[in-house]
């Protein structure tokens, strides 16, 4: 009669079960009980306390208390008790006769009591610590749950306001370029539609190889260099041994968006978007550097979306709070991303 209940702790209370009738076996022998009637008790104990536990178990699983002793379990365990005692005296006298149970059992009715009494606290006390860490393991494993959709939800809608800035002055850029520079308006379009194309069909949550990405940063450079002409200039530094190297899909868009932003948004020099990408010990780190002007009216009052949207991301997806950075040089503006291994 094994109910609801993991093979594991069945198992285990089956030794302990068998273990526990040897021992009241050698215990009975050692106080000169006849052999028969020792074998005999052990066995007709452990079936009956058996059966019982499993009773146990199952009021226990359907009427779980929030406190392991309480008045309901405690007087649930006295029944129980007494149904062992009117079993296993029902047992003996059955297969002993009233005198030998007159004679070996009865003396020891109270003792017994007492005991099986126990024994039915420290089981109910097991299963209910069992119950307890299962429902514990399955609330934890409904937060766990949660917080995925949750995450998945927040990196979605992320996902979601990381290109429209791009895309309004893309489509902008083409609407001019329509009357000015047909062949170069056209040549944007598809340039656009590849880049959407790679953009729409990733899965935020799910890496890519670093090579994929900077392909895809390459495509958007390109559409810029058509928005900006011979003012944007790119400069890549890619160790070779990290092309496999897995990143966050659109990880680096927004930063080198951010760079173009900062870097050629009122100058009209030429700029040098630089990205360098190497290993180190700690994990895979991504360098963005971009010149900047201190006193361009947009770089002190922008909210700089971009930055904290990747910050964000790399929180949720690596559970860490400093994996972007950035720093001043000169008039340089540095940005790093380290992916952890």
């Amino acid at each position: 009669m094994f109910l609801r209940t993991s093979t594991k702790v069945q198992l285990l209370f089956i030794v302990w079960t068998v273990i526990a009738s040897f021992v009241l076996f050698f215990a009975l022998l050692g106080n000169h009980f006849p052999f028969d009637i020792a074998w005999k008790d052990a066995l007709f104990s452990g079936i009956i306390i058996s059966v019982i536990s499993q009773i146990l178990y199952f009021i226990q699983t359907y009427s779980h208390a929030k406190r392991p002793v309480n008045f309901s379990n405690f007087g649930l365990i006295l029944v129980l008790t007494a149904i062992y005692q009117l079993l296993i005296n029902s047992a003996f006298k059955l297969v002993l006769g009233n005198e030998r149970w007159t004679e070996y059992i009865r003396p020891f009715e109270g003792a017994r009591a007492c005991l099986v009494f126990f024994v039915l606290i420290s089981v109910s006390l097991y299963w209910w610590i069992n119950k307890n860490q299962q429902i514990q393991s399955q609330v934890h494993q409904q937060l766990i749950e949660q917080e995925r959709a949750l995450t998945k939800a927040e990196l979605d809608n992320i996902h979601q306001q990381l290109q429209p800035h791009f895309l309004f002055n893309s489509l902008n850029s083409i609407g001019a370029l329509t009357e000015i520079n047909p062949k170069e308006a056209n040549r944007m379009i598809l340039l656009l539609s590849d880049f959407l194309r790679g953009t729409l069909r990733k899965d935020i949550q799910t890496l890519i190889p670093i090579s994929e990405e900077i392909e895809q940063v390459k495509r958007y450079l390109e559409i810029e260099k058509i928005r900006f002409g011979h003012r944007l200039k790119t400069e890549f530094d890619i160790d070779e041994g990290c092309l496999e190297t897995l990143v966050p899909p659109l990880l680096l868009q927004p930063v080198i968006e951010n760079a173009i932003k900062f870097g050629l948004y009122g100058s009209t020099d030429e700029v040098i978007i630089y990205v360098g990408v190497k290993h180190q010990e700690n994990g895979l780190e991504i360098e963005v550097r971009n010149p900047f002007d201190p006193d361009f009216t947009q770089y002190k009052t922008g909210k700089g979306f971009g930055l904290t949207s990747i910050k964000r991301r790399l929180m949720l997806l690596f559970n860490q709070y400093d994996l972007l950075t950035t720093e001043k040089q000169d008039k340089l503006f540095i940005t790093k991303i380290l992916i952890p291994k």
